[in-house]
């Protein structure tokens, strides 16, 4: 899962960028009961402390709009959604604390492939310490799902047609290609201030619209889905084949997308660097402000 949430973090570039609307896309049941990891920071700083504090409302509403929930399931969701933040407050946030400090400090100076590395390495540790910490919480809750529940659940997956990347799926050449630079401009703004239009001009030039990758990634999902059904129906394995998925998602990929999110991985780190590279002082000040806007609030949130 992490790779997953990688590859879009690098596609749009500033650190904790993601609005309600990106959360959204981030909320896959493989991140299990605990999907915080998209909203512990990845938000604007004027909206940090509210996201946070409201984000086991957000969890528990998301689990509802894929499973008939029974009343004894939503009081043990609360319960450990509950107990998921306690710990995630206490041990997690002073840790991002640092984190975005140090991140502040390197992004000063401009971004170099190894802040890349860096920045890979310690958003994979994130999360490996929310996946140990909830594997428990995780099989127990889907060992109590039902054979209704799961039918419900598969049948909202076939149902769901409004989502991004069905509609990008429909999408002509110029109508991806828009959308792409719309969304890239947009969050390119939030985090630099106004882009200048040379900067967009160049940016242009440097992404590209891909079909074939947004196929690639229907075809995936539709997998990951299947698999998530067949692994629900199986109570005997459940526990050790949910170990086993949590441990290695990428198991759960299809051939083609290893291959090809490889050469996207790739791609993206270079869009980054490129776009890291024409950013004007002030816009990287207006960088550092907005971190140390998140930095104060998770300070609160932590009680530092």
């Amino acid at each position: 899962m992490f790779k997953s949430f990688y590859l879009r973090f690098i596609k749009i570039y500033p650190l904790m960028n993601l609005n309600s609307k990106n959360q959204t896309i981030l909320i896959k049941l493989k991140t299990g009961l605990f999907i915080i990891f998209s909203l512990f920071v990845f938000i604007s700083c004027s909206t940090t402390k509210i996201a946070y504090n409201f984000a086991n409302i957000v969890i528990i509403n998301w689990f509802e709009s894929y499973f008939d929930i029974r009343d004894k399931q939503r009081l043990d969701l609360k319960k450990k959604v509950g107990q998921f933040f306690d710990w995630h407050r206490k041990s997690e946030l002073p840790k991002i604390v640092l984190f975005l400090e140090e991140f502040k400090i390197r992004h000063s100076d401009g971004f170099l492939e190894e802040d890349i590395k860096w920045l890979r390495s310690e958003l994979n540790l994130f999360w490996k310490n929310i996946l140990n910490h909830t594997k428990r919480d995780m099989i127990y809750f889907l060992l109590t799902v039902d054979d209704f529940q799961i039918l419900e659940m598969n049948k909202k997956f076939q149902e769901k047609e409004d989502d991004r990347l069905i509609k990008q799926s429909k999408m002509t050449l110029k109508e991806l290609r828009q959308d792409i630079l719309e969304r890239t401009y947009n969050n390119l703004d939030n985090w630099f201030g106004d882009l200048e239009p040379s900067q967009k001009n160049r940016i242009a030039k440097w992404i590209q619209p891909d079909p074939y990758w947004v196929a690639v990634k229907l075809r995936n999902r539709e997998k990951f889905q299947n698999d998530l059904i067949d692994l629900l129906r199986s109570k005997e394995t459940l526990k050790q084949n949910t170990q086993s998925w949590m441990s290695d998602p990428e198991s759960h990929w299809t051939a083609e997308y290893k291959v090809y999110v490889k050469k996207k991985m790739i791609e993206w780190e270079s869009i980054t660097l490129n776009i890291d590279s024409i950013i004007l002082p002030r816009q990287r000040k207006h960088i550092a402000d907005k971190l140390d806007g998140i930095i104060i609030d998770i300070k609160e949130l932590s009680e530092i």
